[in-house]
């Protein structure tokens, strides 16, 4: 008769699966937490890094092919986001500086969720809706790239 124990003559689940069970049954917050935790670590070095305008490009199409790829300027607009300047990180790359805040709202209400123990499921895009993104992508790393002298040249990661 299973006693829910396991011993060392019983097949285990492992510790992963341990570990991930009770998270899931007693600590619901732990796993945002968890994502929380690693994304405030990953900006903090971010942060100590200090990208600026002047240092090397580390963008492989950038250093490569003269290109602005869709991240380019990524790691200078998070770092912008830190200090609180949005223009400043819009300067950069106008399109994390819109989506990494809407990431952290998702992020914040997955974790009050959590909290009070309510479960939170990610909504299934339409087919559209992820063609549209993918679309919106590609039209901003050629825009920004396309650099008139105007607006264009703003979205440029180099941009100042």
């Amino acid at each position: 008769m299973p006693t829910g124990v396991a011993h060392d003559h019983e097949p285990a689940a492992g510790a992963a699966g341990r570990s991930a069970a009770s998270a899931a049954s007693g600590r619901p917050w732990a796993l945002p937490a968890a994502v929380g935790a690693a994304l405030a670590v990953g900006t903090a070095g971010v942060v100590a890094l200090g990208p600026s305008d002047d240092a090397a490009p580390i963008c492989l199409s950038r250093t490569v092919f003269g290109v602005d790829c869709p991240l380019c300027g990524g790691l200078r607009c998070v770092a912008r986001l830190a200090a609180g300047d949005l223009l400043g990180a819009a300067d950069h790359n106008v399109l994390l500086a819109v989506a990494l805040p809407l990431v952290t709202v998702a992020w914040a209400v997955w974790m009050a969720r959590a909290l009070v123990g309510r479960p939170t499921r990610l909504p299934r895009p339409p087919a559209w809706s992820l063609v549209a993104g993918g679309v919106v992508v590609v039209a901003f790393g050629v825009l920004r790239n396309l650099g008139d002298g105007g607006v264009l040249a703003w979205l440029a990661a180099g941009a100042s």
